[in-house]
């Protein structure tokens, strides 16, 4: 089944996407904040970060590490998608930005797990 967006339907979904109230904080010291509210709460964040790759990625905080001066964050091996990511431990001065989420990260691998009848 092929998906097929007319003009309109497309002009509609760029206005809703300019809707969003996404906000990218670049300030360390927020940055931090906002990764402990992450884990402190497992809520998804995400996150922009040149280990990772291109773009930003949705996932959520395990660990926050602090040694000497050094802050690690370590994050879920994977993100919203179920994308496998290229590193989960990120030093907290190689993240160049964040994006807070208020909504709880789940396994989306759990979750299509949950979808799925078994006894099809």
């Amino acid at each position: 089944m092929n998906l097929v967006f007319s003009d309109e339907t497309g002009e509609n979904l760029d206005t809703v996407m300019r809707k969003l109230n996404t906000e990218l904080i670049s300030d360390p010291a927020n940055i931090l904040n906002i990764l402990l509210y992450s884990r402190a709460n497992g809520t998804a964040v995400g996150i922009k970060a040149p280990n990772l790759g291109c773009g930003i990625y949705v996932t959520a905080v395990d660990e926050i590490l602090v040694e000497e001066d050094i802050i690690t964050i370590v994050l879920k091996n994977y993100d919203i998608s179920g994308y496998m990511l290229e590193t989960n431990k990120l030093k907290l001065g190689e993240i160049i930005s964040v994006c807070p989420f208020r909504s709880e990260f789940q396994n989306p691998y759990m979750k299509n797990i949950g979808q799925s009848n078994l006894c099809d």
